[in-house]
């Protein structure tokens, strides 16, 4: 088990916030009280709450402004020694993040795994831009167990949980009449881009099939990659100095047409999860006639990205966890935000300009010790919508893991 999780379960009383839409957190609450640790949960909005069925539950239903205040004395008369909770960049959690350090009380993120498939991430004190790893310590590092078990994580779960927790916000939005969505849409906004994402999957199928199957079938590493990731990610606003995604996709492509060879490709990758909310083909072609590269420039969202990093010269990205499948694949790799791998002998360091002509690969034997270190300090074998084999003896046997939308149980009216 990761340090991470290992020190998370020496605390007696642990707070959680905000977790992933879905049941992930009330399975856990409910792990944590088998190892004897006392849970108590805030919710935000009622989607929060429809997912969490436990006891010492409390609704938030302040300004953000006044959280602060709030959670220092919440935390002080309930003798809470750690918070957890998904995502460190939420208004809410940036604050706990703070009050935490000025209480001295263990402060934990989970987030997607840094790896994939089949691991999350746990993490103190914050992950990428405020990780605190100390990669000097890899050298000390003992063997970590680099075998995960199959997760069964399954992307339907995520679209039912995701539509659920968005209506289920908008219907009951009174009772938290402060709450503002994290992301800067309505529940209601949420709900439907949900739902356009089917028909967005289905119209561009066989099209990005087809442009996969024409880039690998050259077999001559001719294209770069690049990896967009969700259009209001927080690893974007918050570590990287791009407005947005559009920015950063004008700025590849302007450097691309004026440093590339004229016979290399840049193919964009749209992130799958960001389907419904965004679609950038249009404003891909448009750049890409603007800066005279109509004819090697391509965009795509259905297509198997390890199979692309396999026949590309190399991968551009913010700062998204595909960079580091990238560097498993041994492609020179090209960071352009903060993230937690863009160190030295992983990641190119040269500007983006030069990276076209030049891209260096890594050093793939430091890369299976900085594997090695992320999993022993920080992944946990398991996943937000599938199993999580560390908690399977204490939950799984019952099946609670079947399902992320109990509707005969919830803290609703």
């Amino acid at each position: 088990m990761a340090a991470s999780m290992s020190h998370l379960l020496t605390h007696r009383h642990v707070l959680l916030l905000q977790g992933k839409m879905g049941g992930f957190f009330n399975r856990f609450s409910s792990f944590l009280q088998t190892q004897d640790i006392k849970v108590s949960k805030i919710n935000f909005n009622a989607g929060d709450a429809f997912f969490y069925h436990h006891d010492n539950t409390y609704e938030y239903t302040n300004t953000l402004a006044q959280f602060s205040s709030w959670l220092q004395a919440f935390i002080k008369e309930n003798a809470i020694d750690a918070i957890v909770c998904f995502g460190d960049c939420r208004p809410h959690h940036t604050q706990a993040a703070c009050i935490s350090e000025k209480l001295g009380i263990s402060f934990f993120v989970f987030e997607e795994g840094y790896l994939r498939p089949d691991y999350i991430t746990l993490q103190e004190h914050g992950i990428n831009g405020y990780s605190r790893l100390n990669t000097a310590e890899i050298k000390a590092l003992k063997k970590a167990n680099d075998q995960p078990l199959y997760t069964h994580n399954r992307f339907y779960r995520l679209s039912i949980a995701a539509i659920v927790y968005y209506i289920i916000a908008w219907l009951y939005k009174s009772r938290y009449p402060h709450y503002s969505h994290y992301r800067g849409m309505t529940a209601w906004q949420e709900a439907i881009a949900w739902l356009k994402a089917p028909w967005r999957k289905l119209r561009g199928y066989l099209p990005d099939k087809q442009l996969q199957n024409r880039l690998i079938k050259q077999e001559s590493n001719n294209y770069f990659l690049i990896s967009l990731q969700v259009h209001n990610d927080s690893q974007i606003t918050h570590h990287s100095d791009y407005r947005d995604v559009v920015q950063f996709i004008d700025e590849s492509i302007a450097s691309f047409a004026k440093f590339a060879k004229q016979k290399q490709l840049l193919v964009f990758k749209h992130h799958p999860l960001d389907r419904g909310h965004r679609d950038y083909r249009e404003l891909v072609a448009s750049l890409a006639e603007r800066y005279q590269v109509s004819h090697r420039v391509f965009y795509g969202c259905d297509m198997h990205l390890p199979t692309l990093m396999k026949y590309s010269i190399g991968m551009v990205t913010i700062n998204s966890t595909t960079g580091l499948q990238s560097v498993y694949h041994k492609k020179p790799t090209k960071v352009m935000g903060r993230a937690i791998y863009d160190i030295p002998k992983l990641t190119d360091q040269k500007p983006l300009d030069d990276f076209w002509q030049q891209p260096k690969g890594p050093d793939n034997k430091f890369y299976l010790r900085f594997r090695e270190y992320l999993i022993e300090q920080t992944q946990i074998n398991g996943a937000f919508y599938g199993r999580s084999p560390w908690m399977y003896k204490y939950l799984y046997q019952n099946g609670s893991e079947t399902t992320d939308v109990d509707m005969s149980k919830t803290n609703l009216p």
